[in-house]
């Protein structure tokens, strides 16, 4: 199954009008009787109303979220994400959080958190690596392996997920001018 890293379910409004200010939260209710089967289904725990999304950013800005879940693998983030289909709630991947600005406010909707954290050797050269891993441990990983190229991902903070869908980069060099090869 293929998700882009950005995705906009039909009929879904990513930046929704401010009717209570700037989107509010309204976290005041518990998980609905179906919300509670899926959950239960797939074994992920949504905490509904209570994190706080300045914890989540390096800016350390940002009120409630409705929704907040941590993933720990790919068949996780395909359920988060199928549950904010089904119930039709906007979503955000985040990893580290060092690009993210949140609303004080809140943000309606369900924050995911991508600690899709893995880096394993295929063949000599050849790395799997999660989207939720440090990008600058990558970097560090790869020069003191011996390779070249990712030198400048050293000092950049964030995850890998991150620096590829923001084609990271620093002194010249950015991601995307490398190989990769890349598994939605």
């Amino acid at each position: 199954m293929s998700i882009p890293l950005c995705y906009k379910p039909p009929g879904l409004l990513l930046h929704s009008p401010r009717t209570r200010g700037p989107l509010l939260c309204n976290h005041s209710s518990s998980f609905s009787k179906q919300e509670q089967t899926h959950k239960n289904w797939t074994g992920l725990k949504f905490i509904r109303g209570k994190k706080l999304l300045k914890d989540l950013s390096t800016w350390g800005i940002g009120g409630p979220c409705n929704y907040f879940i941590q993933v720990l693998d790919q068949t996780q983030l395909v359920s988060a994400i199928r549950f904010c289909h089904e119930h039709s709630i906007r979503f955000v991947i985040i990893g580290k959080g060092s690009n993210c600005l949140f609303d004080d406010l809140g943000f309606d909707g369900c924050v995911i958190l991508n600690r899709i954290e893995f880096l394993k050797k295929e063949e000599p050269g050849l790395y799997r690596v999660g989207s939720g891993f440090r990008f600058n441990r990558l970097g560090v990983h790869c020069s003191n392996e011996g390779f070249t190229g990712l030198e400048f991902a050293g000092g950049i903070p964030g995850t890998v997920g991150g620096a590829t869908y923001m084609n990271a980069g620093a002194n010249g060099r950015r991601l995307l001018m490398l190989y990769i090869v890349l598994t939605l």
